[in-house]
């Protein structure tokens, strides 16, 4: 699978995530109202808890592939550029360090985890957590892409943040 494929199908992914949240919460919702004595769908909050959790932590990998992470660029934006690319190769090698320990403790917390089950679907916590560790790998994809691009002196940005922030 190239790249382009890989990022279609992680957008795709929250995307999909994004509409079962909102449609099991719409129609527990409407059943809740519509339906008299009946209290909506008992397992709809938990799936969209979860499905946010998994869509924020397969966003994560996109945000910083397109630059748009919340970043304060007051002060470095005045600096010269080669300043400029030296910080940003310090924060990618501390945001791969970060990477590197969300990837490792997620999945400890993610096997430790299979044996419990959430309440109201019944199945492994450990799939839930699963978020963590592969939120953290595409990241980790994402942040030594730039670190590349940016030790190689070149712009590797798909969005116009990145693009700005980097060269």
């Amino acid at each position: 699978m190239n790249q382009a494929n890989y990022v279609r199908v992680v957008e795709w992914l929250a995307i999909l995530c994004l509409a079962a949240m909102v449609a099991v919460t719409f129609t527990s919702t409407a059943i809740r109202y519509l339906v008299p004595g009946w209290g909506g769908i008992y397992w709809a909050e938990e799936v969209t808890r979860y499905t946010s959790i998994w869509m924020v932590f397969l966003a994560s990998g996109l945000g910083v592939r397109y630059g748009v992470h919340l970043h304060v660029d007051l002060l470095t934006a005045r600096l010269p550029a080669a300043v400029q690319r030296l910080l940003v190769i310090v924060s990618c090698v501390l945001m791969l360090v970060f990477e590197g320990v969300l990837v490792w403790f997620g999945t400890e917390v993610m096997v430790s985890n299979m044996d419990q089950q959430s309440s109201s679907l019944l199945m492994p916590m450990g799939v839930v957590y699963a978020a963590i560790p592969v939120g953290g790998m595409l990241m980790l994809f994402e942040t030594l892409r730039v670190l590349l691009a940016k030790i190689r002196n070149t712009n590797h940005a798909e969005g116009p943040a990145l693009a700005r922030q980097v060269d």
